[in-house]
């Protein structure tokens, strides 16, 4: 009879043992969490602050060179850049390389504003060498604040005979 009751005793103890075991490991964890959600910046989605429109949409044709031929004739590098100057300056640079000399290179670029809705043209730019493999142009421009400014450049290459035109658009930066 007394290894009945001893044996109860046991019985009755372990499911004490194991919901306190359980209150103990789940109690740090409990005190640990917090009561209000907390603000943590994600390096994929930045909701800047100052901004007077909702963010530009992505576009499938960012960051990529693209040309009417198949495969570019004279073209094998278009870039426009787009960064931020003293205050509120907008610094351009695109650039344009092709295999060989050129008879002309030329590039037409644009500073773009988003409206909200749409892409809109803020200021623009040319430049054009004759005889060279690369072209480089620059400008700054003075920008309002609050807004996504973005560049689209259009280079051209022509040897004399054939042309190749390759269009580029920068990511959109916010001022």
């Amino acid at each position: 009879m007394h290894n009945i009751l001893r044996r109860g005793r046991q019985i009755c103890r372990t499911p004490i043992l194991k919901v306190g075991l359980i209150l103990a490991l789940t109690a740090p964890v409990i005190l640990v969490l917090p009561t209000e959600s907390s603000a943590v910046a994600s390096p994929i989605i930045s909701v800047p602050s100052g901004a007077r429109t909702a963010p530009p949409p992505l576009e499938p044709q960012e960051y990529f060179l693209q040309s009417r031929a198949a495969k570019p004739v004279h073209i094998y590098q278009a870039t426009c850049t787009l960064t931020r100057g003293d205050g509120l300056h907008a610094i351009v640079k695109t650039a344009t390389r092709t295999f060989k000399d050129m008879k002309t290179l030329s590039v037409n670029y644009r500073l773009e504003r988003w409206t909200g809705t749409a892409w809109v043209t803020f200021a623009g730019s040319s430049s054009t060498q004759t005889q060279t493999n690369l072209l480089r142009s620059n400008s700054d421009w003075e920008v309002t604040s609050g807004y996504y400014y973005r560049v689209t450049s259009v280079h051209t290459a022509h040897d004399g005979m054939t042309s190749d035109q390759s269009t580029h658009t920068s990511p959109s930066v916010l001022f």
